[in-house]
C-alpha cells in the first residue's frame, strides 16, 4: 500500500545511474558478513546510503511456539549518534506478535511496502498506525517512512525492513522542530532499490540463519557427545567441561601477549576462536569408547568389581582349615598348647600376608620390593578349591578354559594367574598403520591375573589398561577426521589429538615434535595436564593443591615436554588461579612462589 508520490526528482535520476554499481558492491559486503548482527547492520546502512535515509530498523520473523512473531534485531539513526544519544536498551531485542495495528506487521503479514509522507497524517481509514512512543522517548521526529517486507523468491517474509526520514541533503542534522522541512517523501525511485536490495537482503538473512542453524546443530552434537561422556562417568564428565573453561583463559592469556614467542599468535577471528573451542570441548571425545572400569579403577583387582574381597575368602578358608586341624587335633589328643600356639601363628601369618595384598592393591606411587617378593610367594601357597569354577559363566568366559575340568577337591594357589585370566585381542583392535600412531599395542586385550595386577609397580592400572586408557587419542582423532565438520573447523582434529603430544616428540598417539605442534595443541595439553593434577573427583586419587600442581608443570617445562612460554603466561596472567578459584577446593588453593616457578632449572 503506497501513497500518493511526488515526480521524481533531476537527482533520482542520477540516483538511478549509479545504482547498479552501489548494489553490486553492497551484494559483495552482504556476502561478505560474518554473522546474522553483522549482516543485519551491513544492509540497513547499505539502505539508509542509498535513500539518504537517516534513520531505519529491521525487524526478523521468527517462530516461537507455532506463533510468528517479529524481533526488533537491528537499529541505526545517524541524528542520534551525531547527538552522543542512543536508544534505550530497553527497546532493543523486543519480542512482539505480528499484527495488523503495526505498520511493520502489516507489511510483514501482506508482504507489501507501506510508504508514508508523514507518519504522524495516517488516514484514519487505514488499519495501521504509527507508534509515537519511539519518539517521545528518544526526542525524535519521523516524518517519512517507508517500509519493506524483506521476500524470499519463494514468497515468504523473512523480515521487514523500515526507513525513516529520506534527507534532502546527506549531511543534514535533523531536529523534532526541522525535521519536516529537512526531509522528503520517499519516491518511485527509492521504492524500486529497496525492494531489490530487499530481496537480496532476504535471501542472505535466510542463508545466514541456515548456517547459523547449521553451526548450532554442531554444537548440540558436540553438547550430546560431552553429556554422553559425563552420563558414562562423571569424573571424565567434568574433566571434558573444565577444560575448555581452562583452555579458552589460557588462549586468551597468550594473544593479550604483546611481547616474545607468542606476541604474533592471535585467533583471526571468531571462527578460529569456535574451532578451538570446539576442539577443546572434544579434546577427549574418543574416551566414549573407553571402558568405564579401565577408567574409573580405583585399585588394582578392580575388573570391574574390587576382587581383593575373593582373595579374602581365601584367606578365611585357609585360617578355617587351619583352626579345623586344631580342633581335630585336640579331638585325637594332641598337646592343647602345641595345637593352639600352630593356630595363632597361622592367624598372624595370614593377617600379615592379607595386608600386604591390601596394601599393594591400593596401588600407591611405588611398590615396595619387599611387597612384590612376598606377593610371589603368596602365589605359590596352596588352598582346595571343592565346588566347580566352570558353573554360572558366560559363553565369552567359558571359552576361554580350555580341556576338561580337573577332578575335585582341586588344588589352587592364593594368588593366581591363570590362562583364563588372559584375553586375546581381536584383529580389529589393533590400528592400521596408516594412521601413523606410535602406540605399542599389547599382544592382549586384558590381563585379569591376579598376581599380574597386584604386582603393578605404580598406580592401579596394567600395561594393557595403560594403552586402553591412551587408545582414547586413536579414537579421539579417527572420529574427529571422520566427522564431515565444516572447512572452518578442519583443524579440531589436529588441535584435540595434540593434547598428549610432547615437544621432546615422547608424547602419543603420534610422536610429534615441537615443529609439528601447534600453539592451540600446546595450549591444550597444559590444561590437560594441569585439569588433570588438580581434579579432586577422580576414584583413584585426590586433588593436588596449585603450589604442588605448578611445580610438576614447572618440571615438565625443564624436561622440555610442555611449551616454556605458555606456562610462563600461564603463570604470569595468574590464570590457574582464576581457574581455581573457580573449580578447586578452598584447601587445595595455597601460596604459590610465581618467581620461582619462573626460574627454569638446568
Amino acid at each position: 500500500m503506497t501513497a500518493a508520490l511526488p515526480p521524481p526528482h533531476g537527482s533520482d535520476t542520477l540516483q538511478a545511474r549509479r545504482a547498479l554499481p552501489e548494489m553490486l558492491q553492497i551484494a559483495t559486503a552482504i556476502s561478505g558478513a560474518a554473522g546474522l548482527p553483522d549482516l543485519l547492520r551491513q544492509i540497513l546502512s547499505s539502505a539508509r546510503d542509498l535513500t539518504l535515509s537517516d534513520a531505519g530498523s529491521i525487524y526478523l520473523v521468527e517462530e516461537q511456539k507455532e506463533e510468528k512473531r517479529l524481533w526488533f534485531s537491528a537499529f541505526q539513526n545517524s541524528t542520534l549518534a551525531t547527538r552522543g544519544a542512543g536508544i534505550d536498551p530497553e527497546l532493543l531485542d523486543v519480542r512482539f506478535p505480528i499484527t495488523p495495528e503495526r505498520l511493520v506487521g502489516w507489511s510483514a503479514l501482506h508482504g507489501e511496502v507501506i510508504n508514508l509522507s508523514d507518519v504522524y497524517a495516517i488516514p484514519p481509514d487505514l488499519p495501521y498506525r504509527f507508534d509515537a512512543e519511539m519518539d517521545r522517548r528518544m526526542g525524535y521526529r519521523a516524518v517519512s517512512m517507508l517500509v519493506v517486507p524483506l521476500r524470499t523468491f519463494t514468497g515468504d517474509v523473512v523480515g521487514v525492513m523500515q526507513l525513516i526520514n529520506r534527507k534532502r541533503e546527506a549531511s543534514s542534522l535533523l531536529t523534532p522542530e526541522t525535521a519536516a522541512s529537512l526531509v522528503r517523501p520517499f519516491d518511485a525511485a527509492d521504492e524500486q532499490l529497496i525492494e531489490a536490495l530487499a530481496s537480496l537482503a532476504a535471501v542472505s538473512v535466510e542463508r545466514t540463519k541456515a548456517l547459523e542453524g547449521q553451526q548450532r546443530q554442531i554444537d548440540s552434537m558436540i553438547g550430546l557427545l560431552a553429556g554422553a561422556i559425563d552420563a558414562r562417568s562423571p569424573h571424565t564428565g567434568r574433566h571434558c567441561s573444565r577444560v575448555p573453561e581452562l583452555a579458552l583463559l589460557l588462549a586468551a592469556a597468550a594473544e593479550a601477549a604483546e611481547e616474545g614467542p607468542l606476541a604474533a599468535f592471535r585467533f583471526t577471528g571468531e571462527a578460529q576462536r569456535r574451532e578451538f573451542r570446539t576442539a577443546a570441548w572434544l579434546h577427549d571425545c574418543g574416551k566414549i569408547v573407553t571402558p568405564e572400569a579401565v577408567v574409573d579403577k580405583a585399585t588394582k583387582l578392580d575388573a570391574p568389581v574390587n576382587r581383593i574381597h575373593e582373595i579374602r575368602t581365601r584367606f578365611e578358608v585357609l585360617l578355617r582349615d587351619g583352626r579345623i586341624a586344631m580342633l581335630e587335633g585336640l579331638l585325637a589328643g594332641g598337646d592343647p598348647g602345641s595345637l593352639r600356639r600352630r593356630y595363632e601363628e597361622l592367624a598372624q601369618d595370614l593377617q600379615r600376608d592379607f595386608a600386604c595384598v591390601a596394601r599393594c592393591n591400593l596401588g600407591s606411587e611405588a611398590t615396595a620390593p619387599e611387597d612384590l617378593e612376598h606377593l610371589q610367594r603368596l602365589a605359590a601357597r596352596p588352598w582346595w578349591r571343592h565346588f566347580d569354577d566352570r558353573l554360572g559363566l558366560g559363553w565369552e568366559e567359558q571359552a576361554r578354559r580350555s580341556g576338561p575340568p580337573p577332578a575335585l577337591p582341586a588344588p589352587e594357589t592364593l594368588l593366581s594367574d591363570a590362562p583364563h585370566h588372559r584375553i586375546p585381542r581381536p584383529a580389529d583392535e589393533v590400528p592400521d598403520a596408516s594412521w601413523g600412531f606410535n602406540l605399542e599395542v599389547p599382544e592382549l586385550l586384558y590381563n585379569r591375573g591376579e598376581l599380574h595386577n597386584l604386582s603393578v609397580g605404580k598406580g592401579t592400572l596394567t600395561r594393557e589398561e595403560i594403552y586402553k586408557i591412551r587408545e582414547h587419542m586413536v579414537h579421539t582423532i579417527v572420529m574427529l577426521e571422520s566427522m564431515a565438520l565444516p572447512p572452518s573447523m578442519a583443524r579440531v582434529a589436529e588441535i584435540a589429538g595434540g593434547h598428549h603430544e610432547t615437544l621432546d616428540g615422547r608424547g602419543y598417539p603420534r610422536g610429534l615434535t615441537a615443529e609439528q605442534l601447534s600453539i592451540p595443541a600446546r595450549i591444550m595439553a597444559i590444561a590437560d595436564i594441569f585439569e588433570a593434577l588438580t581434579a579432586a573427583d577422580r576414584p583413584y586419587k585426590q586433588g593436588m593443591p596449585l603450589s604442588q600442581s605448578l611445580a610438576i608443570l614447572a618440571d615438565l617445562r625443564d624436561r622440555g615436554r610442555i611449551d616454556a612460554d605458555l606456562f610462563e603466561v600461564f603463570v604470569r596472567s595468574g590464570v590457574y588461579l582464576s581457574f581455581a578459584e573457580r573449580f578447586l577446593a578452598p584447601g587445595q588453593i595455597d601460596a604459590v612462589d610465581r618467581d620461582g616457578l619462573l626460574v627454569p632449572r638446568p
